[in-house]
């Protein structure tokens, strides 16, 4: 049913992984589908008392640790780092692969304040393809 499954994480934050990468590699592996991972970090000002090149490597840097975490716990795979609106960039990144599933976490919440974060309402709302929340 699924071809292609993008999995957006946070690599400072364990509670976005460590219960969604191992149901989106069963996923993966279930409906014969490709798996990515995608990281958002927030986009570098360019102020006038900062050094031209401040920020330089820290998509690289991110893009290591997320390879690391994800190859830790399996398989090595894609992972796509992007800079600005974290919800905006995840959309963007499903659309560009023309994924069929996005698993993401959601914050933990308790009755009766069930909580969805912003980002993942946010792309529940406007993906163009199913979206997986996974209750922390």
């Amino acid at each position: 049913m699924y071809k292609k499954i993008l999995l957006p994480i946070d690599h400072t934050d364990p509670n976005s992984w460590e219960k969604a990468l191992p149901l989106a590699r069963e996923e993966a592996a279930h409906h014969g589908a490709e798996l990515s991972v995608v990281t958002v970090i927030p986009e570098i000002l360019k102020l006038p008392n900062l050094p031209d090149n401040y920020g330089d490597g820290a998509a690289d840097f991110v893009k290591n640790e997320v390879a690391k975490l994800v190859q830790e716990s399996g398989d090595a795979l894609p992972v796509s780092v992007h800079q600005g609106s974290v919800y905006r960039e995840i959309l963007k990144e499903a659309h560009a692969q023309d994924v069929d599933l996005i698993i993401m976490a959601s914050a933990k919440g308790d009755f009766p304040d069930y909580v969805l974060g912003p980002n993942v309402a946010r792309v529940v709302r406007h993906a163009n393809c199913s979206v997986h929340v996974v209750r922390i």
